[in-house]
C-alpha cells in the first residue's frame, strides 16, 4: 500500500543526508598538480612567498611561526614575500588570470596591500571570508610547469586548519 507520508519522510531524510553543494570556486583552470597548503595545528599564517616569472606566478609557500612550508609549484623567477606583523592577517585576496594566475593582491588588517605579479590578464576575482572573524589560512590550487593554473583562498579561524 502506498503511503505518501512515509515517502515524504524518506525524501526529506535523503536530502538531509546529501552533502551540501560547495560554493567554493577555484579561480582559473583546474588542471595539473593539485595542492593545498597545510597549517601546523595551533599556528597562524605569518608569511607568504610567491615566485613570479615574467607575468606568471610560478609557485607559493606559506610561513607559520618562523618556518616556511612546502613549495607548491616552482621556484623559478623572482621571490616576493609578505611577512605579517603581530596581530596582522590577510583579510582579502584579489587576482587576475588568463592561462595562468598572473596577479594576486593580498590586503591585510594593518591595512596594507602586497602585489604579486602583474595585471595583464582579462579575468578578475576578489575573495574574502564570509565570517568577518576569519582570516586567510592558505591556498589550494593547481600548477603546471608554466605556473599556477588555479587558486582557491582558504579562510578560517586563527590557528585553524586549512583543509579542502
Amino acid at each position: 500500500m502506498f503511503q505518501p507520508h512515509a515517502m515524504l519522510l524518506l525524501l526529506i531524510l535523503a536530502v538531509l543526508g546529501t552533502p551540501a553543494f560547495s560554493t567554493e570556486t577555484y579561480y582559473g583552470t583546474k588542471t595539473g598538480t593539485h595542492f593545498c597548503t597545510s597549517v601546523p595545528e595551533g599556528q597562524n599564517l605569518t608569511g607568504i612567498r610567491m615566485y613570479v616569472r615574467n607575468s606568471n606566478i610560478m609557485g607559493m609557500q606559506m610561513q607559520h611561526g618562523g618556518n616556511w612550508g612546502l613549495l607548491y609549484g616552482y621556484s623559478d623567477g623572482n621571490p616576493l614575500e609578505l611577512i605579517l606583523g603581530d596581530d596582522e592577517s590577510v583579510m582579502s585576496v584579489y587576482g587576475t588570470y588568463g592561462y595562468y594566475i598572473q596577479q594576486l593582491i593580498l590586503s591585510t588588517t594593518r591595512p596594507r596591500d602586497m602585489y604579486f605579479g602583474n595585471t595583464r590578464a582579462k579575468n578578475e576575482f576578489a575573495d574574502s571570508p564570509q565570517n568577518p572573524s576569519h582570516e586567510l589560512l592558505g591556498f589550494c590550487g593547481y600548477y603546471v610547469r608554466g605556473g599556477l593554473r588555479a587558486v582557491l583562498p582558504k579562510w578560517g579561524s586563527p590557528g585553524g586548519s586549512c583543509k579542502e
